[in-house]
């Protein structure tokens, strides 16, 4: 069967003797080994493989977050694992090819169009995949294709730009990744929408260096800033003719120069330690009428239409007693994101906290009590209240009322919800070792957490807007 799969993959049509089928089948068992040990796909044997499967391969696709200059999201980066992508390049082409037809079958899977929405996603693959059977069942809306081998490009430039051509014409997107000094890059410039600079990589003159060497070639091309690891690193990128940028920045816990914690955000404190020490309403509602703000936000958030109440809501007491005690603290917990002091940033971390909270959630919907859950929900978004208050996480738990799981895995990587949340930032840092192992510490397969990550991302957003 893999035989036939590795001959699907790479277009091979030659005669096949008894001789050969066999030396194929050693050198098959060797490729698939060799996928295998850069990006490791466990639990599958090469009997269990058909042509059928050829992008239905069990993997686990990681996503990184895009932001604009307004520092919003408005897409994201998609890869199997970011450390072994430059290993991959260097393996021969069959491996190079299969490694991005298990990427974009994955991505396939996760029924990308629906995860989309309105945004865009940054797929990374090889020029000779845009010939390969997984490109066609793509949807063209929203799909940027980075072509990250631009020496493999500019060899080949006449086949590939008629390629190009045609894919353009049917509505793809592309960007360029790589060495942006190659001679004759220019005709794929002028193709290209997208102009990828790994900021990890280079140095502040070389960065300048690659944006001169574009502009010289092509105008009005969107720059996007890859592998922003730091703060400072996103600051400087900020003042650079970027539009785009993605990495780790928007999560990365560095030297805080003073804390975000103003009146604003004492005051949810409050409110939500009340509500876990089971206080009366009466107490609640006093707290809202001590702050306007608060007030005028809840009762616009529970006469919004998302609601759907026949009457307009016009005190704290209705509208205490309609949303609930549980709703009331997720709906509090998300407005810390956004009150006092905030940043433009702070919206991207909150979205970021969204998908933890409801990753973590999901992934533990047939194994916890709903009560376990919910837990859950909240460790996920307070996973990055020290962040969000420039806090070191000690001090913010000193503030808040929690249950003792969450605590203990927040504050020590320990206990019942550990390795749920350990999942969750897993997916974000792209380390499979540690996906594989935490997915079967929770009992899900890798398919199983792919599609608990697209319902949090979906959900996410929705909840986001």
């Amino acid at each position: 069967m893999m035989s036939s799969l590795l001959k699907f993959l790479t277009g091979r049509k030659n005669q096949i003797t008894p001789d050969s089928k066999k030396r194929e089948s050693a050198v098959d068992k060797a490729n698939f080994a060799e996928l295998n040990k850069l990006s490791p796909i466990k639990n599958v044997g090469i009997s269990q493989l058909s042509v059928q499967e050829n992008i239905a391969t069990p993997s686990f696709v990681c996503r990184e977050a895009v932001l604009n200059k307004d520092q919003k999201v408005v897409g994201h980066s998609f890869t199997l694992t970011r450390s072994v992508n430059e290993l991959v390049r260097k393996s021969s082409e069959l491996v190079r090819n299969l490694y991005d037809d298990v990427l974009l079958g994955s991505i396939l899977r996760m029924d990308i169009k629906r995860l989309l929405g309105s945004r865009l996603a940054f797929i990374p693959i090889l020029p000779s995949s845009l010939k390969r059977a997984p490109i066609e069942k793509l949807p063209t809306e929203g799909v940027i294709l980075v072509l990250t081998s631009l020496e493999e490009l500019t060899q080949n430039s006449s086949e590939y730009l008629t390629r190009l051509i045609t894919l353009k014409n049917a509505g793809f997107r592309f960007g360029l990744q790589g060495n942006l000094k190659l001679p004759d890059l220019q005709p794929f410039l002028e193709l290209a929408e997208f102009v990828l600079i790994d900021i990890g990589a280079n140095d502040l003159p070389t960065i300048n260096s690659l944006i001169d060497e574009v502009n010289k070639q092509v105008m009005n091309k969107n720059l996007v800033a890859i592998n922003v690891k730091l703060l400072d690193e996103f600051h400087v990128c900020t003042k650079l003719p970027f539009s785009y940028f993605q990495g780790a920045f928007i999560t990365n816990r560095e030297a805080w120069e003073a804390p975000a914690l103003d009146a604003g955000r004492i005051k949810i404190l409050n409110l939500l330690n009340l509500l876990r020490q089971d206080a009366e309403n009466t107490e609640l509602v006093q707290i809202f009428k001590q702050d306007p703000a608060l007030s005028f936000k809840i009762l616009r958030y529970i006469n919004s239409a998302g609601f759907g109440l026949a009457g307009k809501i016009n005190s704290i007491d209705q509208a205490l007693l309609i949303l609930g005690r549980q709703s009331l603290y997720r709906w509090l917990t998300l407005l810390l994101f956004t009150s006092g002091n905030s940043n433009p940033l702070d919206l991207a971390l909150m979205e970021n906290a969204l998908v933890r909270a409801r990753f973590t959630e999901l992934c533990a919907a047939d194994s916890l009590s709903k009560n376990e859950q919910d837990e859950l929900f909240i460790t996920g978004i307070f996973s990055l209240l020290d962040v969000l208050l420039r806090l070191p996480m000690d001090k913010v738990l000193e503030q808040m009322n929690l249950p003792p799981l969450v605590v203990e895995a927040l504050l020590h990587n320990n206990g019942k919800y550990a390795p749920y949340l350990g999942l969750a930032i897993a997916c974000e840092a792209f380390d499979q070792d540690q996906i594989v192992n935490l997915s079967c510490r929770v009992g899900l397969s890798l398919t199983q957490v792919t599609i608990c990550q697209t319902e949090a991302l979906i959900w996410a957003e929705m909840a986001n807007q």
